[in-house]
């Protein structure tokens, strides 16, 4: 089961890679890449034997890309109520795995709310910078809770993630 936890992580990298080597205002592709590549990582962390938090919120956050997605495709902005709703959720799904507050429950859901700053950008760059702080968490979160096949995934695709703001967000002189 670990080697598939491994594979999955992986493929949810590769995912990942895409979504932050998307060239300009495409966020509607990015948001089906952040979809595929949290379900991908969320079964890894179940596969794995570790991450519970970890599963539970990335599930959530791959039900919210598909959601961001839909608005996306349709042109429409995601209503403030609906962003309140997801940040209830966050909260509320967090302290129900870990059965109570725990500090890598609020590490999960300081990372979660970092997450929907991500899906919640018009543009590329942006999405970008906030990767980058989402995924330093959740790297703290896989060195803390012992969840290392997703931690593979996401050690590279913090260097990733720097690549493509390198190449498309840096100003020209």
């Amino acid at each position: 089961m670990k080697t598939l936890a491994y594979l999955l992580s992986a493929l949810g990298l590769i995912a990942m890679i895409l979504a932050s080597l998307t060239k300009g205002e495409k966020m509607k592709r990015i948001l089906f890449l952040v979809f595929c590549r949290n379900a991908l990582v969320a079964t890894s962390y179940l596969l794995y034997g570790k991450g519970i938090n970890g599963a539970a919120a990335c599930y959530l956050a791959a039900l919210q890309s598909i959601i961001n997605y839909t608005f996306e495709s349709k042109g429409k902005d995601v209503p403030k109520w609906l962003i309140c709703i997801y940040a209830i959720a966050i909260i509320v799904l967090n302290i129900w795995v870990a059965g109570g507050v725990t500090a890598l429950g609020l590490l999960v859901i300081v990372a979660s709310f970092t997450f929907l700053m991500c899906i919640g950008q018009k543009n590329g760059a942006k999405y970008r910078i906030w990767v980058s702080v989402n995924i330093s968490l959740w790297c703290l979160y896989d060195i803390l809770s012992g969840s290392y096949s997703a931690l593979v995934s996401h050690i590279p695709l913090l260097i990733f993630n720097f690549a493509g703001m390198f190449i498309y967000d840096r100003k020209k002189k």
